[in-house]
């Protein structure tokens, strides 16, 4: 352990062969020393406590306040970044949700809270909307973990609708009574998830433990767990999958403050009957650096995403278990078809004119967003409502309820 705090050279060295054996770009001095001063924390609480379930590494490595992946400052988002985001790869995603918004309003509150806003962009793209509509809602609140993203979120509302700004408020926690609409693009992913492996007619549960050189993290033996689901028995021997108990009681969250409205959640996942089909042998959890994609959650820790698909089985599960009213559920592609994406982007495209390269690029953000192999089939939409009776348009074409 000595070894592992006090030798940053040894660690920056571990950290730059990481980088080589995934083929990016090589971690820089300040990012090292933010990855080890994590790195640091985290064996502390494994020097105290021992190897700590996968759940609480991980949250450690996206959450540590100033050092975490999602809560220091770094680029995470757009070209440059990890990943890119529906609100940042176009303007439609929010213009074509601005009407489930407008549906709410007329039975709630016209207010929005925004979980994990990320650039800022789906806020800056749905207010301009609403605002075209007569339908600005009386605020917009907005919860993040990340100092560096406020500033962003910030700023893009300054520059691009500073005549709204004062309608936004950041909060650092659920409020304890919320009306309106309750919305998350692409947050429930990043939830820490524990990792559970089938031996025999036995669960196990991953911890993870500092390995004998001292200075990386490295897999525990995992101790036997109770069968956490129905599926355990046509799991076959050897099989991983996440266990979200941290999902759930995040989402009873949400209702509890939820007096009157909708929540809307967009994420990569699937249904249950989907979640544990016999391929995804190897669970679902994946890992992002400077948009490469690896499945080892334990190298370059606070500097990695790291994700799991959603289990929407159990989100269904846990909002109705809190009593809001699940009104819908089917792939983004069909949600945005329904609502009228494509006649927003023609109209987007007439306002163009001639301007072909224009036109081309809305073609292509309506690929990204709408074809199978892209977000359309693999992320979802669903809508929990609580004493707000609301039919959506997004599921004129297609609700999948029966499939939660």
């Amino acid at each position: 352990m000595v070894h592992f705090l006090k030798d940053y050279p040894t660690y920056f060295e571990w950290l730059t062969q990481q980088c080589r054996l995934l083929k990016v770009p090589l971690v820089n001095g300040v990012q090292g020393k933010a990855s080890y001063r994590l790195s640091q924390t985290i064996a502390g609480e494994i020097e105290k406590q021992g190897a700590l379930p996968f759940s609480q590494f991980m949250h450690h490595a996206l959450y540590e306040p100033g050092l975490g992946y999602y809560s220091a400052g770094s680029h995470k988002l757009g070209e440059g970044g990890d990943f890119v985001t529906a609100p940042e790869l176009s303007p439609l995603f929010a213009q074509t949700l601005s009407k489930s918004f407008i549906k709410v309003f007329e039975q709630s509150e016209a207010q929005v809270l925004e979980l994990g806003a990320g650039s800022g962009a789906f806020a800056v793209e749905l207010m301009k909307e609403l605002e075209i509509h007569n339908n600005l809602p009386q605020g917009y609140c907005i919860l993040e973990v990340s100092a560096d993203l406020k500033q962003r979120q910030r700023q893009a509302i300054e520059q691009s609708i500073p005549h709204l700004a004062n309608r936004f408020e950041w909060l650092d926690r659920l409020p304890e009574e919320f009306s309106g609409v309750i919305f998350a693009n692409e947050v429930v992913d990043a939830l820490p998830v524990d990792l559970v492996r089938k031996q025999k007619s036995q669960l196990q549960k991953a911890h993870v433990k500092l390995d004998d050189s001292g200075y990386r993290f490295s897999w525990q033996e995992t101790e036997a767990i109770q069968e956490v689901n129905s599926y355990l028995k046509h799991w076959p021997h050897g099989y991983i999958t996440e266990h979200h108990l941290q999902t759930e009681y995040w989402l009873e969250g949400l209702v509890e403050c939820l007096s009157k409205g909708a929540i809307i959640l967009i994420d990569y996942g699937y249904s249950a009957d989907e979640y544990y089909e016999p391929h995804r042998a190897q669970g679902t959890l994946q890992c992002y650096y400077q948009q490469h994609k690896h499945q080892n959650p334990l190298l370059l820790p606070g500097l990695q995403d790291i994700t799991a698909s959603v289990n929407f089985s159990q989100i269904a599960y846990a909002t109705h278990k809190r009593g809001a009213e699940i009104v819908g559920y089917c792939e983004q592609a069909l949600f945005l078809m329904s609502s009228g994406i494509e006649q927003q982007a023609a109209k987007l495209a007439e306002n163009l004119g001639s301007d072909t390269m224009a036109q081309v690029k809305i073609s292509q953000q309506l690929k990204k967003l709408l074809m199978p192999d892209e977000m359309g089939e693999n992320c979802k939409v669903l809508v929990a409502a609580k004493n707000c009776p609301v039919q959506l348009q997004g599921f004129a074409l297609s609700n999948k309820l029966h499939r939660l």
